[in-house]
């Protein structure tokens, strides 16, 4: 299996069955959705798709880890290092959860996908957690704040509280808007 991580077609090749996966995972859930779900969604064979992974849990951590590396990049093009700290703090909270909260509002198996990845990938959740903290509190010190460590932990955790809240979308991106007006009041 190291040998296929190597190979840059069979990592085309994850990466297209982890970004099909989403839809199969999306349909059926993750209880419910089989590995030839996810092989006619990736438009393979089981067998051609057990030569990739060798299982349900292994494509659910890839796709787990393909969101979340596309939303620290977002995240990061979202707020500039030359960016105004408020515009460029709601910009890199909206890049980051958005398209996830989309895409869990889009499924009606949401809340039990939402479990399994707490359990299943929750080491990728904290490295992701970190790595926008460290965003954050590089961004802010930039921006002059003394306080942007201890600033950035709790913007991190405040905002995982708006994505929790399970506001309607409008509301969600205002109180986003709202947060980010805090950083400006010193």
């Amino acid at each position: 299996m190291s040998s296929l991580l190597s190979n840059p077609a069979a990592d085309d090749r994850r990466a297209r069955v982890a970004a099909a996966a989403i839809t199969a995972f999306s349909r059926h859930g993750y209880r419910r959705c089989t590995m030839g779900d996810i092989a006619a969604a990736a438009g393979m064979s089981r067998p051609a798709l057990y030569l990739l992974f060798c299982g349900k849990e292994e494509v659910f951590r890839a796709v787990a880890e393909s969101l979340l590396a596309d939303a620290a990049i977002a995240a990061e093009l979202a707020w500039p290092a030359d960016a105004d700290p408020v515009e460029g703090l709601a910009a890199a909270i909206l890049a980051k959860d958005l398209p996830i909260q989309r895409l869990c509002h889009a499924s009606p198996h949401a809340e039990e996908i939402l479990a399994v990845a707490a359990s299943l990938t929750a080491d990728l959740h904290q490295a992701s957690t970190a790595r926008f903290e460290a965003l954050l509190a590089r961004r802010l010190a930039e921006a002059g704040r003394a306080d942007a460590p201890g600033l950035a932990r709790m913007l991190v955790n405040a905002a995982a509280g708006l994505k929790h809240a399970g506001l309607p979308e409008a509301d969600y991106i205002a109180d986003v808007g709202r947060l980010a007006q805090l950083i400006g009041e010193k």
